[in-house]
């Protein structure tokens, strides 16, 4: 995708590129040297033809146009990074609990089978979600005492988004 636009991040990002930095790390970099936001150095190295996005559950993905093969180490850092952020949405999400997981790590076969299950409801498109494999099979309907109170519980969010990386109120900013 060839543009006539440019970014005033192209060359920071060519050369890690080139270097085998993966592009999140890259841009990362460029982000915290520049004092922006990496997303706005995403859009621009995007609009510059640079990189490569696509929208997935509402967040954008980001990937170069042209790279190479990592060293080992840098291969090896970005496997227990996804990992770790795996495991963070599992808990996070309320899909298992930290006890479910940690009856699941005698060997590393055993906790991939019981993973195996998260990663396929994440990328076949369920629309829901249960809890350490409980299913249910009938509700009772919801009572309302009032018009403007509840008293049953509500249900959980019905899809996997990712977390949003930026902090947009004022309050969370604060907790940071």
């Amino acid at each position: 995708m060839p543009t006539t636009r440019k970014s005033p991040h192209a060359t920071s990002f060519n050369s890690a590129i080139k270097r085998g930095t993966p592009a999140g790390i890259a841009v990362d970099a460029i982000a915290r040297r520049s004092n922006t936001r990496p997303g706005a150095v995403f859009s621009s190295l995007h609009k510059a033809g640079l990189c490569h996005r696509q929208k997935f559950n509402g967040q954008w993905v980001y990937w170069a146009c042209e790279g190479r093969k990592s060293n080992a180490t840098v291969t090896k850092g970005r496997q227990s990074d996804f990992w770790q952020s795996f495991i963070d949405w599992c808990i996070a999400g309320g899909h298992c609990t930290p006890e479910q997981l940690a009856k699941k790590v005698s060997s590393q076969q055993e906790f991939m089978n019981y993973c195996r299950g998260f990663f396929n409801r994440q990328f076949s498109g369920a629309s829901s979600s249960s809890r350490s494999g409980r299913t249910t099979t009938s509700r009772k309907p919801k009572r309302t005492v009032s018009r403007k109170r509840s008293t049953a519980r509500k249900s959980r969010p019905t899809s996997y988004k990712f977390p949003r990386t930026e902090v947009t109120t004022r309050r969370l900013r604060r907790a940071a």
